[in-house]
C-alpha cells in the first residue's frame, strides 16, 4: 500500500493513520502532528477507488457494504503493517490506530474481528458499526477512543453506541466523546483525543 513514514521519538508509540472517503496518505498528517509532534507516523493510502474517491473498502451505496471486500482489504491492512513494522523497526504492539470515517471504520472491525492483530490501541473519529460482530475473543488488553457526532447525516440512529457496545461486552476500555454536530472533525474532539492519548 502507499504510505508516508515520518520518523519520531522510538520510545514513543507509532501512530498508524488511515483516512476517510476522498483521502489520501497525507490528510491526517497534521492530525498526528496535533495528537503528539515527536510520535513516529505510518500514514496509508486506501486501495478502493469509489467514482475517484479513495477507500479502504468498497460497499454498494451508503451503508451497503461490500463484505468480501471489508474481510480482503483488512487482511491486508493488517498483512501491511505487519511488513511496515519490519520494515521501519517499530512494534506493532506499540502503536496507536487513528482513523477518520471510513479509516475508522476498517481500524475498528480489525481490532474486533483479527484476534491475531498485535495492536492494542485507537483513536477513532466518527466510526460507523458495520453490521457484524461475529468474534467473540477477549479484547481486556485494548483500548479505544470513539468520537460520534449526535447530528450526523452518514450514521443510523443507534449505530454509534452498537459499536461502543461492540468493544465493551469483550473488556475493552472504552472512552466515547459526542459532539453536537455532524460528520466534521472538530476541534474539541481533537483536544479530547489528545488528552486521552497522553494520559
Amino acid at each position: 500500500m502507499e504510505h508516508v513514514y515520518r520518523a519520531g521519538d522510538p520510545s514513543k508509540p507509532t501512530l498508524i493513520l488511515l483516512h476517510g472517503t476522498g483521502g489520501d496518505e497525507h490528510s491526517l498528517l497534521e492530525i498526528a502532528s496535533f495528537l503528539d509532534p515527536q510520535m513516529p507516523v505510518v500514514s496509508l493510502r486506501g486501495t478502493v477507488s469509489e467514482n475517484g474517491a479513495l477507500r479502504f473498502f468498497r460497499r454498494f451505496a451508503e451503508g451497503n457494504f461490500d463484505w468480501e471486500s471489508i474481510e480482503k482489504n483488512t487482511d491486508e491492512l493488517l498483512d501491511t503493517l505487519r511488513s511496515l513494522a519490519e520494515h521501519y523497526a517499530f512494534s506493532l504492539e506499540n502503536t496507536i490506530i487513528v482513523g477518520y470515517s471510513n479509516g475508522a471504520n476498517i481500524g475498528a472491525h480489525l481490532l474486533l474481528s483479527r484476534d491475531k492483530a498485535p495492536i492494542k490501541r485507537g483513536i477513532f473519529f466518527h466510526p460507523m458499526f458495520l453490521g457484524k460482530d461475529a468474534a467473540s475473543f477477549s479484547l481486556a488488553d485494548k483500548e479505544v477512543w470513539l468520537s460520534n457526532g449526535e447530528h450526523d447525516p452518514l450514521l443510523p440512529a443507534g449505530n454509534f453506541d452498537q459499536l461502543t457496545t461492540a468493544f465493551e461486552k469483550r473488556r475493552a476500555a472504552v472512552v466515547p466523546f459526542y459532539t453536537s454536530q455532524g460528520h466534521q472533525l472538530l476541534s474539541s474532539e481533537l483536544k479530547a483525543a489528545k488528552e486521552w492519548l497522553n494520559k
